[in-house]
């Protein structure tokens, strides 16, 4: 369990850290000559019974370092508050109550230092005075434990209080990718570069592989120190020291940079939020009003987009959905806690939740949009899904765990009853079973109509049919629909026209009689086929009708499409076939010199024939003659079979 302490400046945080560890966590010369932390300490509590249960880090409470405070404490199980019995309660006391509960942090223990210096009567009011902030603010049920760490009073206590706490900590679950955001980096000799942070998500092991964002730099975990112990694991919620080793120095990183396990979410400069103002804040919030943002050990310029359309302005204690436009990309993930100051970092003015920290640039207040991040106010994954599934709309399932801070749906995760999930786009999607019928059912019946009203087209065009899809129903639903019904045969796609399976076209009466005025001309030209031109001079059809005649003869396999200026008979290609085949059992070569003397036609027409059977697979071109090919049904291939 790591515990953060909070107070006011001079008020015996650091001295309180060393009575109850034995440890100095002033280690900055500066912060020893004045008597002040600058830097974040960490101390560890000795317990024979639970080694490194109890970890400490002393954070600064003079006001020039709040911000140092706030990377300090984010990621916490307990706040311990520091407050001086002589002093009382101080501006950065309660600007660090604020922080504190901003945060989230549910167990707090209020120590009423110095009361060696005061007389029992004023260690009351200091108590009663805190207990009424603290109700007023709403903070979490807290323990007030008064001591002095000069004397040793009350130490003891706190200790045996502590430890007993730690013991019956919940222990988080170390699911996800592993997190850690850097608030210290430097060099050791013998080591190399180190960083260290608190691990907010997943394990990591010696030798893993990570990733350091925003610069996406792959680094290798050396050396690993967690509870002030080398390790071959840490896991989420101990403080961890990294030696790392890439194609990475120093001067490459940054406070408040990442490690994360790789192939995670990147890095977005636009984040989605639930976002609240405290009740003491000095002034409402308008749309993209500058901000400073605190997340992780991280502090980068932002702006507040307010996406939900009233009321104007967020006011002091008040919360919203919002989207923050940060001035560089971060790396965030659904539920992180974050605090904001104003521009000239005078003030903490709020804070909240991260939703989804891969905002949008446009479409932020859609309707659709608000509904997506109200869902994801939901503590419970199960819930939000639930909550979603009833916009009648497709959740895509992956992006909802990424930002989860996980790789693909796990495989434990519960699904809504009544839920569908599909893969489409390289993600998988979810939809209720009843949603899903009814495009399926949709997509049917508008087909259906499309034949009744246009019996003589092949069927509606795919790009027609996709912009109906999109103007009745999901889109990304819609078409994983329809490529399960091609899938399944009950629906298919030809030249890019849907129709049923068992749709066929109509004919048109005088189609049927031109076509079979052409194939009667055509066997009247005996071996001789004529040319299009010719076909159409000797019957008098016009060339649109001919086409459309022909069109269907060719569908039919009454006709033969040779190429755009000819057309043949089943029958008549039979002819040439067995011409060829009874050349080459004479063993001439197959020349189009020789063919053309069997097949009685012209040198033109007797290539055409040639490459008409090279696309049938009958014959293949090698130099000047042809190779006759062994065939399955040579009589289907010719349309002359069944």
């Amino acid at each position: 369990m790591i515990v953060a302490t909070a107070g006011h400046v001079d008020h015996g945080k650091t001295s309180l850290i060393r009575a109850l560890t034995g440890v100095e966590t002033d280690t900055l010369a500066e912060e020893i000559k004045r008597g002040l932390s600058i830097n974040l300490g960490y101390a560890y509590l000795p317990d024979t019974a639970t080694p490194g249960a109890l970890g400490f880090i002393d954070v600064p409470g003079h006001r020039r370092f709040i911000n140092t405070m706030i990377s300090g404490i984010s990621g916490i199980d307990m706040g311990l508050l520091v407050v001086a019995a002589d002093d009382g309660p101080m501006p950065q006391t309660l600007e660090h109550i604020d922080v504190l509960n901003i945060l989230g942090i549910q167990q707090l223990v209020v120590a009423i230092s110095k009361i060696d210096r005061v007389d029992p009567q004023r260690i009351n009011e200091v108590t009663l005075e805190l207990s009424d902030i603290l109700d007023a603010r709403g903070s979490p049920k807290r323990e007030f434990m008064p001591l002095s760490s000069t004397s040793g009073q009350g130490v003891a206590e706190l200790k045996k209080n502590l430890l007993r706490a730690a013991k019956t900590q919940k222990q988080q679950l170390a699911t996800g990718g592993f997190r850690l955001s850097i608030d210290r980096s430097f060099n050791v000799n013998g080591v190399g570069l180190v960083v260290t942070g608190t691990a907010s998500a997943g394990t990591v092991n010696k030798g893993d592989h990570l990733q350091l964002l925003p610069g996406a730099q792959t680094v290798r975990v050396r050396h690993l120190r967690a509870n002030h112990q080398d390790v071959h694991q840490a896991v989420v919620g101990q403080r961890v020291a990294l030696g790392i080793s890439g194609k990475v120095s120093l001067k490459h990183i940054q406070r408040g940079d990442w490690l994360v396990a790789p192939d995670g979410l990147e890095t977005s400069a636009r984040l989605d939020v639930s976002v609240s103002l405290s009740n003491d804040a000095p002034f409402a919030l308008k749309h993209m009003t500058p901000v400073k943002l605190y997340i992780g050990a991280k502090r980068v310029s932002a702006r507040l987009a307010l996406i939900e359309h009233t009321p104007s302005a967020l006011t002091p204690g008040s919360a919203r959905l919002a989207q923050l436009i940060l001035a560089a990309p971060i790396s965030a993930v659904w539920g992180e806690r974050f605090l904001l100051q104003d521009h000239a970092e005078e003030t903490v003015l709020g804070g909240g939740t991260i939703l989804d920290p891969a905002g949008p640039q446009y479409g932020k207040s859609r309707a659709g949009r608000l509904e997506w991040l109200r869902a994801l106010q939901q503590p419970e994954a199960l819930t939000a899904l639930e909550q979603l599934l009833q916009t009648s709309r497709a959740i895509n399932l992956t992006h909802f765990w990424m930002i989860r801070n996980r790789q693909g749906v796990p495989p434990s995760a519960v699904l809504p009853s009544g839920a569908k999930v599909f893969e489409r786009d390289s993600a998988s999607w979810i939809v209720t079973e009843h949603h899903w019928s009814s495009i399926c059912e949709w997509l049917e019946q508008h087909i259906h109509q499309y034949h009744q009203q246009q019996p003589q087209a092949s069927g509606i065009k795919m790009s027609v049919l996709k912009k109906n899809l999109g103007a009745n129903h999901d889109l990304t639903t819609g078409m994983a629909v329809l490529e399960s019904l091609l899938r399944l045969g009950r629906l298919t796609l030809k030249d890019g026209h849907i129709s049923r399976k068992d749709f066929e076209k109509a004919t048109p009466h005088q189609s049927l009689e031109d076509l079979t005025r052409l194939i009667a001309c055509l066997k009247q030209s005996g071996v001789v086929l004529p040319q299009l031109a010719e076909l159409l001079d000797q019957t008098q059809i016009p060339a649109q009708a001919a086409k459309q005649a022909l069109r269907i003869g060719v569908g039919r396999r009454d006709l033969h499409h040779l190429n755009d200026h000819r057309y043949a008979l089943p029958e008549q290609l039979h002819y040439y076939y067995e011409s060829l085949k009874s050349a080459h059992g004479d063993g001439e070569a197959l020349s189009v010199i020789n063919l053309k003397k069997r097949f009685k036609t012209g040198r033109n027409l007797t290539i055409e024939i040639l490459e008409y059977f090279d696309q049938l697979r009958l014959t293949r071109r090698a130099g000047n003659v042809r190779e006759l090919l062994t065939h399955d049904n040579v009589s289907r291939a010719l349309g002359i079979g069944p």
